[in-house]
């Protein structure tokens, strides 16, 4: 398994991957609009998406959104899109991508990577102060 930055190139193996997380939240098929989203998101450079690869076919992704902490005066990354096909579930595949994204926000000097939950009062943290690896430490927020 390969878990690298997804460039241009991925396109075509990331649009079926993008649609298929999307409807299996509610969404109708668009891929179309999903190809124009993620071509403008490789072109801009305004998210990271890191890809899994198993030989040459993507069977996951997590897509991280810069944001900032006035408080803390350091950036950091948010997560709304992450997805591993049926068949790759329960393999890791999940916990290397957000090993990369961990290991990236390290590098970088990004405060945390943090996943708000859309229907919750919680946010899944990955905190690189700490060097917690773990993507599933929930924490409460104020």
């Amino acid at each position: 398994m390969q878990i690298r930055l997804a460039s241009d190139n991925d396109l075509d193996n990331l649009v079926p991957l993008f649609n298929a997380y999307r409807q299996s939240l509610g969404s109708a098929s668009d891929p179309i609009g999903v190809r124009e989203f993620l071509a403008a998101r490789l072109t801009e450079n305004d998210s990271v998406i890191f890809v899994a690869l198993d030989e040459h076919n993507a069977v996951g992704f997590i897509q991280l959104y810069p944001s900032y902490s006035s408080l803390h005066l350091k950036p950091l990354w948010y997560f709304d899109d992450s997805y591993v096909t049926p068949a790759y579930r329960d393999h890791g595949v999940a916990d290397l991508l957000a090993g990369k994204a961990m290991e990236l926000a390290m590098e970088t000097d990004v405060l945390c990577v943090r996943r708000t939950l859309v229907d919750a009062n919680t946010s899944v943290v990955l905190d690189t102060e700490t060097g917690d690896r773990s993507i599933y430490q929930v924490l409460a927020q104020h």
